[in-house]
């Protein structure tokens, strides 16, 4: 019997101006200061768009014995698309672990560089 191709769900694209307001609700939850909540915001929305929009077709060479009864190819198809299914929620639940993550390493870094520029100028006008 030859392979069967199975079609899979079009890709959905995230709204991003949902996940962009979530992003500034979250970061004015930490601060109201504009310059921090537009730079984390713009590095979160881009590390969005260049690692959770990719997008992948599985690919299965299942050989198929022609004896299977038409029962046992039904079944076996939700088997598949059960597995598939299953599948897609993990990735998703990995990749929202993942934003979350760089959500506060985004955070750290921005606090970070801030107190570098706090320590540069009170070296250059110390506060005597």
């Amino acid at each position: 019997m030859a392979a069967q191709v199975i079609l899979f769900p079009a890709k959905s694209e995230p709204n991003l101006t949902e996940i962009e307001k979530l992003i500034r609700e979250w970061l004015f939850n930490v601060s109201e200061d504009q310059d921090f909540i537009e730079t984390v915001a713009s590095r979160m929305i881009s590390f969005i768009n260049n690692y959770t929009n990719k997008w992948f077709e599985p690919t299965f060479n299942l050989v198929v014995p022609s004896t299977l009864t038409l029962e046992e190819r039904k079944g076996l198809w939700v088997s598949i698309e059960a597995g598939v299914d299953e599948t897609a929620k993990e990735v998703q639940e990995m990749i929202n672990k993942i934003i979350v993550e760089r959500f506060f390493l985004e955070i750290e870094i921005y606090e970070s560089k801030e107190k570098g520029k706090m320590g540069k100028k009170e070296l250059l006008c110390p506060k005597w």
